[in-house]
């Protein structure tokens, strides 16, 4: 299932954990992100929270995507526009290719509209990562 625009758009409560299997670290991210719409099919995404990484290191982060209905389902780029990845499908893994690692992600959006989860592993030589994303309704 790859949901339109108007199930995406609005405010979000995300909580993340990150499992760093390299470092043998675990984190944690909690914040609100937001889809906003702009010209047909395209939302402005923008996420900002508090990260706990590590031995108690908190950080402020953010991050911002643009998400493009295409009819393969969305292109997310970065906000700078370079392209990240393709989401096609749940059963469908995107991914994106940041030599030398590399990044397969999944998404869950069968919950839409009260929740999401999107899925990431990053794998190579400068990373080992496992993330999850659960996104709630604001």
């Amino acid at each position: 299932m790859i949901p339109e625009s108007d199930a995406l758009a609005g405010a979000w409560r995300v909580a993340r954990e990150i499992h760093d299997h390299r470092a043998e670290m675990q984190g944690h991210f909690e914040g609100h992100a937001r889809f906003t719409p702009a010209e047909d099919g395209v939302l402005h995404y923008h996420e900002a929270g508090r990260l706990n990484y590590g031995a108690g290191q908190i950080f402020e982060a953010e991050r911002r995507y643009i998400w493009r209905r295409v009819p393969e389902g969305w292109q997310v780029d970065f906000d700078d526009t370079r392209p990240f990845h393709l989401i096609r499908a749940a059963d469908h893994p995107a991914r994106h290719d940041c030599a030398p690692d590399l990044y397969i992600l999944r998404y869950q959006f069968e919950a839409l509209p009260r929740q999401w989860q999107s899925q990431c592993r990053i794998t190579g030589p400068r990373k080992d990562l496992d993330l999850v994303t659960n996104y709630y309704r604001d």
